[in-house]
C-alpha cells in the first residue's frame, strides 16, 4: 500500500474512520444511508440541541459525562454527540472510578451511562491493558463516536494486507462508521477510552435472519 499520508487518509476513510486531533475543531454527521442520525463536535463549540434530540458531552476537565436534552445549548471544549430522536432523562455520571465489568482478551468496562433498553445509545468507558489487543479484528453495525481519555496504543483499520494504524494518544477522537473492521492494541500502557454506542449492541438477535442462518462455513 502506498504510504502517502494522503492515501493512507483516504484509504482509512474509505474504511469507515476518520481521526481527529485535540487541537482540531469540526463537526461530522452520519452518512446519509444510517439508520440512526447523529452529530459529531471535535474541539470547542458551541451547541444548540434541539427539541427531540438529546446530547452526550464531557465536563472541561474531563471527569463527569453528560446527558442534555433540546430544547437547550452548552459549550463542549472536547467532543460531543446529538443523538437524534433519542430522549432520556437528563444525567451526569463521573468516570473517574476504574472498570468494573470483564471484556475481553484481559480488558474491562464500565457502563457510563447504560442503555435504558436494549439497543438504546449507551457510553462506555473502555480499559485495554498493556501489550493487549482488544478483541480480534471485528466489525458494529451502527457507528462508534471514540474519545481518548489517556495513555497510548493503536488502532487498526482494514482487511488483509491493506490494514492501516493509527496512533492513538491522549485528547484524540475517531468516529467508526458501521462494518468499519476494526480492533485496538497497546504496547507498555493502559489505554482508556469512551466509545459513545449510537445503537447499543442487542447481541445474538441481530444474527436471526436468514442470510446468515442460510449459510455454511466449509473451513
Amino acid at each position: 500500500m502506498n504510504n502517502n499520508p494522503d492515501n493512507i487518509k483516504k484509504t482509512a476513510h474509505f474504511y469507515g474512520v476518520d481521526y481527529f486531533d485535540a487541537e482540531t475543531s469540526t463537526i461530522v454527521e452520519s452518512r446519509p444511508d444510517d439508520l440512526y442520525h447523529f452529530k459529531t463536535f471535535i474541539g470547542s463549540n458551541h451547541i444548540t440541541v434541539e427539541k427531540g434530540d438529546s446530547l452526550f458531552y464531557l465536563s472541561e476537565d474531563k471527569t463527569t459525562a453528560h446527558i442534555k436534552c433540546g430544547p437547550d445549548s452548552t459549550t463542549s471544549q472536547h467532543i460531543a454527540t446529538i443523538i437524534r430522536g433519542y430522549t432520556p432523562e437528563e444525567k451526569s455520571s463521573t468516570i473517574t472510578k476504574k472498570t468494573s465489568l470483564p471484556y475481553v482478551n484481559g480488558c474491562s468496562t464500565k457502563q457510563i451511562f447504560p442503555p435504558e433498553r436494549p439497543g438504546d445509545p449507551t457510553l462506555q468507558l473502555l480499559d485495554i491493558p498493556p501489550y493487549s489487543s482488544e478483541q480480534a479484528h471485528h466489525i458494529h453495525s451502527t457507528a462508534r463516536v471514540v474519545y481518548i481519555l489517556s495513555g497510548t496504543g493503536n488502532c487498526i483499520v482494514g482487511m488483509g494486507e491493506n490494514c492501516i494504524t493509527e496512533e492513538l494518544h491522549p485528547g484524540k477522537s475517531l468516529i467508526l462508521q458501521k462494518m468499519c473492521p476494526h480492533h485496538f492494541e497497546t504496547d507498555g500502557d493502559h489505554l482508556l477510552v469512551l466509545p459513545l454506542h449510537i445503537f447499543s449492541s442487542v447481541g445474538n438477535l441481530e444474527n436471526n435472519h436468514p442470510m446468515y442462518h442460510g449459510t455454511y462455513l466449509t473451513g
